[in-house]
């Protein structure tokens, strides 16, 4: 294994972990459970999300209540950042957004 993939891998079983400590997911469902009551007709919500667990659940979220009409709209794809964006920021090359509006 070289030093990259190992490092890579203590990367992943460290944010694993830290998930897990910190029940990310659970506080994540919860949000996105209580969002749409937090919104006005017609607002507009923005999520930025680092690693696919996160971009699933949002991904879910907004394509469920979009069928049943909580959403009017939602972003058909996920928006990525540039290439510019990435070599200003490197640590922005994993964010995904994912945008709804609320009908």
């Amino acid at each position: 294994i070289s030093d990259d993939d190992s490092r890579s891998t203590v990367a992943r079983v460290f944010q694993a972990i830290r998930i897990a400590v910190n029940e990310e997911f659970n506080a994540l469902d919860t949000f996105l459970k209580r969002l749409p009551d937090c919104l006005r007709p017609g607002a507009r919500v923005a999520i930025l999300s680092f690693h696919s667990g996160e971009d699933r659940r949002v991904k879910h979220h907004f394509r469920d209540g979009f069928r049943i009409g909580g959403y009017r709209a939602i972003a058909p794809d996920i928006v990525r950042p540039t290439g510019q964006e990435v070599g200003g920021n490197s640590r922005s090359a994993s964010a995904k957004m994912r945008w709804a509006i609320r009908a």
